[in-house]
């Protein structure tokens, strides 16, 4: 599982974009993606067509979670947005949470700590950060392993990217941990003498970390945005989506060997990911779908909800050990077996269960 953050302090410099777009790309060649959404602006959520006010939790569930209590997993609060990809949404509260942990030492650990329990078995993860360098990005930087920063080529593009910098100059210090850092040109227009001397400029204060992919400006950015999809979905031929997957394939060139590897740092093996089931079911009208079974005791709680991917159907993407399961879906109250499933079995209490296997 390798980490990457997508991290600027200064807005409109294509972060949310990259992150979008370079999770989509990975995605699309055949990389299992998690994006988190760090933002409280939700912009990342937004762009996937996800409304993050409907949604029954998110990152900021997790982050918050009280010692002594239930701690949700991560599982529970990732939506399946395309093959591949995977969402962890975000939600306005965030903008909150600083307030709650500026006192405790551990909360900037907190994003750490719940990826590390994490058994979804993802080959990339990405976050999107804030446009800012407090509690949210440091948590980022402290669980990546890269840190990409997105510089648009503007007369004001490095302005403040040395903040940066020293966050994670402050990592190595204080927890004796450090990401990598790259530089990625965006926003490209090649034809200018000025392009070419701020990638210079960017390489020079990067020390030579600057990506050999560079995201050229299209129209196609601001479509796919305005209609929630990737740029891979939207307009797979366009400039831009091709310098996504030019970007994908050189981090994936530079990370062979050493990482994306079926295996945790710890030596933890990591599970296929043909272990992943998604179940969906068509309810129109309904207003709460839960989906419940030998995987989760049979419990009707937040953590069995299933997100409404679009209008009457319903979906949840569940991590299954290898074995034989039992299981129902609860529409607004009402115990029902899933409709797209065949296998059926009678129950002891004189009904009947849906079955899969793994």
């Amino acid at each position: 599982m390798f980490i990457i953050a997508v991290s600027n302090q200064k807005g409109g410099c294509g972060k949310t974009t990259t992150a979008i777009n370079l999770a989509a790309a990975l995605a699309s060649l055949g990389k299992r993606t998690l994006l988190i959404d760090l933002d409280p602006q939700a912009h990342a959520t937004f762009g996937l067509g996800i409304t993050s006010e409907k949604l029954e939790s998110s990152i900021y569930n997790i982050l918050t979670s009280k010692p002594g209590k239930h701690v949700p997993f991560l599982e529970n609060v990732i939506y399946p947005v395309d093959e591949n990809l995977d969402l962890a949404p975000s939600h306005v509260l965030l903008s909150t949470i600083e307030q709650e942990f500026t006192s405790r030492d551990e909360s900037v650990s907190r994003l750490r700590e719940a990826l590390s329990m994490l058994s979804f078995p993802y080959e990339t993860i990405l976050i999107d950060c804030p446009p800012s360098l407090g509690f949210l990005t440091f948590n980022a930087l402290r669980a990546a392993h890269w840190v990409i920063v997105p510089v648009e080529l503007g007369s004001f593009s490095l302005m403040g990217v040395k903040k940066l910098l020293s966050m994670v100059e402050l990592l190595r210090l204080k927890m004796r941990y450090a990401p990598k850092v790259s530089a990625l040109a965006t926003l490209v227009d090649s034809r200018t003498r000025f392009a070419k001397y701020m990638i210079e400029k960017i390489r020079e204060t990067f020390q030579g970390h600057l990506f050999n992919s560079q995201i050229h400006q299209g129209i196609a950015v601001k479509e796919s945005q305005a209609k929630g999809v990737s740029l891979v979905k939207h307009a797979p031929k366009s400039r831009p989506a091709i310098d996504y997957l030019l970007l994908a394939q050189e981090i994936l060139s530079k990370t062979a060997g050493r990482s994306l590897l079926p295996e945790e740092e710890n030596g933890k093996t990591m599970l296929p990911s043909n272990f992943l089931r998604d179940f969906m079911v068509k309810a129109g009208g309904a207003k709460e779908v839960h989906l419940v079974g030998d995987f989760n005791n049979w419990l009707v709680s937040t953590d069995s909800l299933l997100w409404q991917k679009e209008e009457g159907l319903w979906q949840k993407r569940v991590f299954l050990e290898p074995g034989r399961y039992r299981y129902k879906f609860v529409i607004d109250g009402e115990w029902t077996t899933d409709p797209s499933n065949d296998q059926i079995e009678p129950n002891p209490y004189g009904g009947a269960d849906s079955v899969v296997e793994v």
